[in-house]
């Protein structure tokens, strides 16, 4: 949309100009915008001409979670203030500008191949915010933004979400019978005046979605278009759709990752599970590395000298399968020491490592000791890393087996007669 001027926002440190408006809706409006050096974002306006105060706190709720993601498949906040026109003050935030969403997607038609892709990412960004215990609640075809560089989806629009643990912001939770702007894509439980609204209504809308992706139209009732209709190689999808859209939110999967598992289990490759790192404390593959060793590698920090003893200190305490590497880091590395001194001779306990030696051999252990360190730490991660490549591997293969066994015994129940 067109603008008879250009509207200028202001921040602590950016400068920025609204050049035409690409949205718009009941919460307020998107422009498209420049910083002073060119770059173009989108920014978030929230209309305040009628104040309201549990508006703004959902806004504040929005950008704060947004500010603090760090998952490929949830929109970042860049960077927010205040607009002032005409003495009303209106909050806002900036983001990157994304030219199309997946209902761009939807009109142009996906294949089926690709659909499968697209929902795994769905998947992800919305486990990653169930993850940090907030529910979208709006989850919809407009709500989720298409990045074309990167052929990924974002999902977006988390102002009318439930945010439970809101210590971290408000002590507002959003009214579960607020109106909500578009009801094609809410769950049953979100028409009803009074019920409870969980993560399950995010489920309820993805299990839309997923069949709208296939066939183009969204299922409501008895009797809609399957994905086995129109692409038979999913048609194990229906399933998945038909347990996603159960009127009972009791009947519904408990999670994404249940979800996830019934995918997973029909050996879709593409699925990844999530969990929250302790480390970190954002939401990261099942298989990424969270372990300390990794995260931070053990180093040299210090040493000391007792009568015949050469003792090494760590920044921080190692293991029995760091400890294991670096005794043999000879099978895996040409390694040099002093004669009697190599790695298989040292002992290890917690932050500290000891070797008999002579003050004349002192400078020539520790020079070889760093030089070990980071071939132990390499063979460390490898260790690791193909541990969890295995367990991930077992895991899929009990998955898949169980959903077998599901379907074996559907296939016996629905074909004997007594």
């Amino acid at each position: 949309m067109s603008m008879n001027k250009p509207v200028i926002f202001e921040t602590t440190f950016n400068h920025y100009t609204g050049v035409k408006i690409i949205g718009q809706g009941g919460t307020g409006r998107v422009y498209q915008a420049t910083d002073d050096a060119g770059n173009m974002y989108a920014i978030k306006l929230l209309d305040s001409a009628k104040p309201n105060s549990e508006k703004m706190k959902r806004f504040k709720n929005e950008v704060e979670f947004c500010r603090r993601n760090q998952h490929q498949n949830i929109i970042t906040v860049n960077d927010h203030g205040i607009f002032i026109d005409d003495k009303k003050h209106s909050p806002f935030y900036v983001m990157p500008l994304y030219k199309g969403s997946l209902r761009t997607l939807l009109a142009t038609g996906i294949l089926p191949e690709k659909v499968a892709v697209y929902f795994a990412q769905l998947l992800d960004g919305v486990e990653a915010a169930h993850l940090q215990k907030v529910i979208h609640r709006d989850l919809k075809p407009e709500n989720v933004l298409y990045d074309e560089a990167q052929d990924q989806l974002l999902i977006a629009d988390f102002g009318i979400a439930r945010f439970e643990e809101e210590a971290l912001y408000t002590a507002v939770e959003t009214s579960p019978n607020a109106r909500l702007a578009n009801f094609q894509y809410a769950a049953p439980e979100q028409r009803s005046r009074g019920a409870d609204v969980d993560h399950r209504a995010d489920i309820y809308a993805l299990g839309l979605i997923l069949n709208e992706m296939f066939t183009g139209g969204v299922p409501h009732g008895t009797g809609y278009k399957t994905i086995s209709s129109v692409a038979p190689d999913y048609s194990y999808l229906d399933e998945v759709v038909s347990t996603m859209l159960r009127q009972s939110v009791q009947k519904r999967p408990a999670s994404i990752e249940v979800v996830k598992s019934e995918l997973i289990g029909r050996k879709q490759e593409f699925v990844t599970r999530q969990r929250i790192s302790e480390l970190k404390q954002t939401v990261v593959p099942v298989t990424d590395l969270d372990d300390p060793l990794i995260i931070d590698p053990p180093r040299l920090v210090n040493f000391d000298y007792e009568p015949g003893v050469l003792i090494l200190f760590f920044q921080q305490s190692v293991n029995t399968k760091w400890i294991d590497a670096f005794h043999n880091i000879a099978r895996y590395a040409s390694v040099t020491s002093v004669m009697g001194k190599g790695p298989e001779r040292f002992s290890f306990s917690g932050d500290s490592a000891r070797i008999p030696a002579q003050e004349t051999q002192v400078q020539q252990v520790i020079d070889h000791f760093k030089a070990w360190l980071p071939v132990a730490n390499r063979v460390y991660e490898g260790m690791v890393r193909r541990e969890k490549q295995v367990a991930e591997e077992q895991q899929r293969k009990q998955l898949q087996k169980e959903i077998e066994e599901q379907e074996r015994r559907q296939r016996i129940l629905a074909s004997v007669r007594i």
